[in-house]
């Protein structure tokens, strides 16, 4: 034994001890530790990115449920003891009591994300992560009402992330009476500061700008009147997104094997069409024939047709070259394919080169690269029309 192995036996069980240090982290412990991650890297910025991801969310909300005449979003920032009060509220649709502690509690939850649609929010993170934020600076609770339409009363939650699980954890939860019909408020404290206010002004003023059809209010320490924007008269919700399929181009292997595993079509020309855009079926039968003809084609092998009339094929594949020359031409290549037990595309190929220049030795007829392509798609058209991954099977 020499003396590196003798080293080596005296760690022995050192694997196992590693291994009993390792553990699966959620989601939630991750961005605990990586909150910059999420725009929170200072009290400055963290207000600023809460603020966006609130109306944000309410800018969505609204215009998916169609409210009219439109969104009506109000921001509150005050200073209390020694840490900085957000509220957001909005005239949204509400959330179920159900969906509630989740939509605010969980991270990477929502309904955006497999949603093949533009929206301002769409990994499911961003509001709760600014609950998360508030919970690590002040360690105090997300106060969250929401009413939906039709409700009596409104849901009212105080609660926080388990980081360890990435689940809600409900402190308090009752029905309350609230003023609205329907919408959502959300109140939370931070450590934060006011540095970054000519941000945020700027952000209420963009956002307000860009939705004419909302209106925005925002209230903060610096301001004697509330910074109001009105909804432009006449403006009305942009219209409904549309989910769009992927186009092809756009999409990675892994990505095409999951799709297959989960679509319902029954062939791959039905999935290509169903699946993607831009796709229709000229195209679809060309990728799955440039397919065949990749793994069919190149890489298995198949016997001559039998019952077809392959010299027949192949002198309609000819053209000007007159009959003589046609016909050593076409039945040459028969004779040899019939004498073959198996032949795959690229020995078709060399087949075809080396008939071609015998007949133009012996007839004086120059048989070109047009001719021969058209006599090798011929003959491959009739060798593998209606077996298994040919051209005439089901795809």
């Amino acid at each position: 034994m020499t003396s590196f192995q003798s080293t080596l036996g005296e760690e022995e069980g050192i694997a196992e001890e590693l291994a009993a240090g390792q553990r699966e982290i959620s989601i939630a412990e991750f961005f605990e530790k990586n909150k910059h991650m999420l725009g929170f890297d200072s009290g400055a910025r963290g207000l600023v990115t809460a603020v966006k991801e609130a109306v944000d969310n309410a800018l969505d909300a609204c215009e998916e449920a169609r409210i009219q005449p439109g969104p009506d979003i109000y921001v509150e920032i005050k200073e209390v003891g020694d840490y900085y009060r957000l509220v957001v509220e909005d005239n949204g649709p509400g959330i179920t009591k159900e969906q509630l502690p989740r939509v605010f509690g969980k991270l990477l939850y929502g309904s955006r994300f497999h949603a093949r649609e533009q929206s301002r929010g769409q990994q499911g993170i961003g509001i709760s992560a600014a609950v998360l934020f508030s919970q690590l600076t002040s360690g105090k609770p997300a106060k969250i009402t929401s009413r939906t339409q039709g409700a009596s009363e409104a849901n009212y939650y105080e609660l926080i992330i388990d980081t360890d699980s990435n689940e809600p954890e409900i402190k308090t939860e009752r029905e309350t009476s609230w003023d609205r019909s329907h919408g959502t408020r959300i109140e939370l404290e931070m450590e934060a500061n006011m540095r970054a206010r000519a941000q945020l002004h700027d952000y209420i003023k963009h956002t307000a700008v860009v939705n004419p059809h909302a209106r925005l209010e925002l209230r903060e320490p610096a301001l004697d009147e509330p910074l109001k924007f009105e909804r432009v008269e006449g403006a009305s919700l942009p219209a409904e997104t549309e989910e769009i399929r992927p186009h092809p181009h756009g999409v990675e292997l892994g990505t095409l094997i999951k799709m297959l595993e989960a679509t319902e079509s029954y062939s791959v020309s039905g999935f290509l069409q169903g699946e993607f855009t831009r796709v229709g079926k000229k195209t679809a039968d060309k990728v799955v024939n440039g397919f065949r003809d990749r793994h069919f084609g190149r890489e298995m092998s198949w016997p001559a047709p039998e019952g077809v009339d392959l010299e027949a094929a192949l002198t309609d594949a000819v053209s000007g070259k007159g009959a003589k020359a046609t016909s050593i031409f076409a039945s040459e290549i028969a004779d040899v394919l019939d004498s073959r037990d198996l032949t795959a595309h690229h020995e078709l190929v060399g087949i075809v080169d080396n008939v071609a220049d015998a007949t133009e030795e012996e007839t004086g007829k120059t048989f070109g690269d047009t001719v021969r392509e058209n006599a090798v798609e011929a003959a491959w058209t009739k060798m593998t029309t209606g077996r298994v991954g040919g051209p005439g099977a089901d795809a």
